[in-house]
């Protein structure tokens, strides 16, 4: 089982950050692994998501499901796809300065592919920095939007 974690310090409230990630048709904007999404199936605090794209180069379809979390962020687990079992999670913190967002990262991969580890452990790694850095960039984006929208109604 290959664990991961990292951490990123956001510029903007946690409600913010919240509403950002908590819009799961936003998924193909941060995962760099996906290229087509389909929010399936969406209840109050959870839903499923169909996905395909590539992985390390080679095409994958698969669905997840998704949990919201209390701290803001979600939860999601693999229950189709290539891999024998692929989960992971953001989660949100209010910090002086923003948001903190963790996020983590969980996959098993099959018996034939174990020897490679290193190497997708070094992808993963860089996947990761990339998925949280857009996620910095969308929901500082969408935490402007939300002020000028809140000026805007104020000048009326």
């Amino acid at each position: 089982m290959v664990t991961m974690k990292r951490q990123l310090l956001i510029s903007a409230p946690k409600n913010s950050v919240q509403q950002y990630l908590r819009d799961l048709n936003r998924l193909s904007e941060y995962g760099p692994k996906l290229k087509e999404i389909a929010v399936s199936q969406t209840e109050e605090g959870s839903g499923v998501v169909e996905v395909q794209g590539k992985f390390m180069s080679m095409p994958w379809r698969g669905a997840f499901r998704v949990e919201f979390t209390q701290d803001g962020g979600y939860r999601r687990e693999m229950v189709r796809g290539p891999l024998p079992k692929m989960a992971g999670a953001f989660h949100l913190r209010s910090v002086t300065g923003g948001t903190l967002i963790t996020q983590e990262q969980q996959c098993q991969l099959p018996l034939p592919l174990r020897p490679l580890s290193f190497v997708w452990r070094r992808w993963l790694d860089a996947a990761m920095d990339r998925e949280l850095h857009v996620i910095k960039e969308g929901a500082e984006r969408l935490n402007r939007e939300l002020q000028l929208k809140q000026l805007e109604k104020a000048a009326i």
